[in-house]
């Protein structure tokens, strides 16, 4: 009986052997698993859905496709990106809401939207904060940007950097508008978000929060008056079908930051979590630089398309500044007084 228990201890024994050597060869791997990167695997697809509520012609929407083209470009299509234009998955709130669980992995989300998430947010929605794009572009690329961007990966976000939907201005379909008095009694459409409530409570106006996809029915139908928003904007959703007048308030300039499910980048491997970085970078420039070449276009084509476009002297901008200047009371204390005191600070250098 001793003769055939020795061979097969000696088998079981070679199997045992020969299991831990094959564990052993796919440490890295395991290793790599286990760190919550997925396995290098060449034939592996991961698929990347990112949305916005822009038209896809717009800089914005350009954008989104530059990011897609950069990405699948230096993954060698290992990352296919998915691009959902014109509210497809809904407004921005949906939108955030699908990058913080997961089921869209990212989008240029506008902050105004994101400081329902994310308080400090409220900072870019300060009105009449900025002189100019080149002063908004330097402050968002420092160290106060990324300061506030740093706050999403508390929600499970990674905030990569900012794209402008533009300057806002303001439309209504009732009157010319040069003074804040001017608005007593307009149902004004904004951003859902409790500062631009109190911004056009405070300048006269009755604000209605709303998503976007329902705004051009709302406005065709007299739910609201008027809205605001950036040329673009204006143009490619045909407000001017609805809307006959616009003024240039230049209240706000419109930022959205792009941000990206903080499990799924980092269950990323290294090399494509470098090219979401290139690709990020790549479409801010690319988005900075098509913003800039057509605004003058959409301005010019909704004077063709029959709006009245007004400008505020200095004297009628003043005035709206110092309507709302309770609103910087406020939020100052929400948002952080030192960060606000900072912010402007750092504005007049």
């Amino acid at each position: 009986m001793k003769r055939y228990i020795y061979p097969i201890l000696f088998l079981l024994l070679f199997a045992l052997v020969a299991c831990s050597t094959d564990s052993a060869g796919t440490g890295t791997a395991t290793a790599k698993l286990h760190d919550g990167k997925k396995a290098e695997d060449p034939g592996k697809i991961t698929v990347m859905k990112i949305g916005s509520t822009v038209k896809a012609d717009i800089a914005l929407g350009k954008a989104e496709d530059k990011f897609k083209e950069v990405v699948e470009r230096e993954t060698n299509g290992s990352i296919k990106v998915e691009v959902f234009h014109d509210s497809q998955l809904g407004g921005e709130r949906d939108i955030m809401e699908g990058i913080q669980i997961g089921t869209v992995q990212g989008g240029a989300v506008g902050t105004a939207v994101a400081s329902n998430f994310s308080p400090r947010f409220g900072l870019w929605s300060l009105p009449f904060l900025f002189p100019d794009s080149n002063t908004s572009y330097r402050i968002l690329d420092g160290p106060i940007g990324q300061e506030v961007l740093d706050d999403l990966e508390d929600i499970g976000i990674i905030g990569f950097n900012y794209w402008e939907s533009g300057i806002r201005n303001l439309t209504n379909n009732s009157k010319e508008i040069k003074l804040p008095n001017d608005l007593s009694g307009l149902k004004i459409r904004t951003l859902e978000s409790q500062i631009q409530l109190d911004i056009w409570t405070e300048l006269g106006a009755l604000p209605t929060p709303m998503a976007f996809p329902e705004l051009f029915t709302s406005l065709q139908q007299g739910v609201v008056d008027g809205q605001e928003n950036p040329y673009s904007v204006v143009a490619s959703s045909k407000f001017y079908e609805v809307q006959k007048y616009l003024t240039e308030t230049a209240h706000l300039i419109g930022v959205n930051a792009f941000m990206v499910n903080k499990d799924f980048f980092e269950g990323l491997t290294d090399a494509e979590q470098a090219a979401i970085k290139k690709a990020a970078t790549e479409a801010q420039d690319f988005q900075r630089e098509e913003k800039a070449l057509e605004d003058a276009d959409f301005k010019e084509l909704l004077i063709e398309k029959g709006m009245i476009i007004s400008s505020l002297t200095q004297e009628e901008r003043q005035k709206w500044v110092d309507k709302v200047a309770p609103v910087y009371n406020k939020y100052k204390k929400e948002i952080g007084s030192e960060l606000v005191d900072k912010l402007l600070e750092e504005i007049q250098k």
